[in-house]
């Protein structure tokens, strides 16, 4: 528990917390993908200095979430209040920053969202890789092995 303000738990791998401060709860999941980390002290070593070679940190980087909406407008009698297709996809980028705070907005032109998508994509890739280093290290230090002997 964090003082009040939200449960961390976890489940099977899967950790989540459940924001309590405002009205509606915010459920956040996080879950690590599992790294072969079976492998000889060598190999896990040869893996190490690969992923530290591939590890960049792009200018576009971006920890956010790409949101599809379509939604109804504010005209009574338009088809889409009657059945029909609702307005969209609009597209919003969305970060969550602290418990409460969430930034969100439209991305008005296929460029924008082009550019999202690229951004979120270089973050996760980052993630990925220094969550394997991340694993990799955990599995040096178990064996009693130094981490900078690279």
């Amino acid at each position: 528990m964090f003082s009040g303000l939200g449960v961390l738990s976890h489940f099977d791998s899967i950790f989540f917390l459940v924001a309590l401060g405002g009205v509606l709860p915010i459920l956040t999941l996080y879950m690590a993908r599992i790294y072969e980390t079976a492998k000889s002290t060598l190999a896990l070593r040869h893996r190490k200095r690969w992923l530290l070679a591939q590890l960049k940190i792009r200018p576009d980087c971006l920890r956010a979430s790409l949101v599809e909406r379509f939604s109804q407008c504010g005209k009574a009698n338009c088809q889409c209040h009657h059945g029909g297709e609702k307005h969209g996809p609009f597209y919003y980028l969305t970060q969550c920053l602290a418990v409460g705070k969430i930034n969100k907005f439209l991305l008005k032109t296929p460029a924008q969202q082009q550019a999202a998508r690229s951004a979120i994509e270089h973050y996760r890739q980052l993630q990925e890789h220094l969550e394997e280093l991340s694993q990799i290290n955990a599995e040096l230090l178990r064996r009693e092995e130094p981490l900078r002997n690279d």
